[in-house]
C-alpha cells in the first residue's frame, strides 16, 4: 500500500490552489499578473492576516536581499515589487534542472479600510519579509457641547 502526506495538509493545499485560481480569474490581490505570467516572472508566496488595529503581511522571497524589494502604501493597496536574479556563474547550459523562478514580480494587496501609508514598517530575515500595514486612524464625528451658564 503506497503511504499518504498528511491529510490535513493534502487539503490546505488543495485551498491554496483553489485561492489561486480564484484569484488570478478575478484578478483580486494580485497586480499585473495576468503580463507576469506571461512573462514567465514570478510571484512569492504571501499570507495576510488583520488584527483590530493593523494588517500584517508575509512574503516568502528566499534567494533575495532588502535592496531587491521596493514597497509603497497608497489609499488601502500595499504594494511590493522586486526581482530574482540568477547567479552570473549559472549558465544555461550547465543545467539538469532548473524549478526556481527568476525575474521580476509584482504583488498588491487592497485592504477592506484605509491604511496608514506613513507609518507602514516592514522587516527582512531569513527570506522572508514581514511589513505591518497600520489602518488609519478614524476619525471621530462626535462634539462636545459647552453648556451655557445662566
Amino acid at each position: 500500500m503506497v503511504g499518504r502526506g498528511d491529510p490535513l495538509q493534502e487539503l490546505l493545499n488543495l485551498q491554496e490552489r483553489i485561492n489561486r485560481l480564484f484569484e488570478e480569474s478575478l484578478g483580486r490581490g494580485r497586480a499585473d499578473e495576468g503580463a507576469a505570467l506571461a512573462s514567465g516572472t514570478w510571484a512569492p508566496l504571501a499570507d495576510v492576516y488583520e488584527t483590530p488595529r493593523a494588517y500584517f503581511v508575509r512574503l516568502e522571497l528566499p534567494g533575495l536581499d532588502r535592496d531587491d524589494v521596493e514597497i509603497a502604501a497608497e489609499d488601502s493597496v500595499l504594494t511590493v515589487r522586486g526581482e530574482r536574479r540568477a547567479a552570473a556563474s549559472m549558465r544555461p547550459e550547465s543545467f539538469y534542472r532548473l524549478e526556481r523562478s527568476y525575474g521580476t514580480f509584482t504583488r498588491a494587496f487592497r485592504f477592506g479600510e484605509p491604511i496608514d501609508a506613513d507609518r507602514v514598517d516592514a522587516a527582512f530575515k531569513n527570506g522572508l519579509l514581514e511589513i505591518e500595514v497600520p489602518k488609519a486612524r478614524q476619525r471621530s464625528d462626535w462634539r462636545v457641547r459647552a453648556e451655557r451658564k445662566e
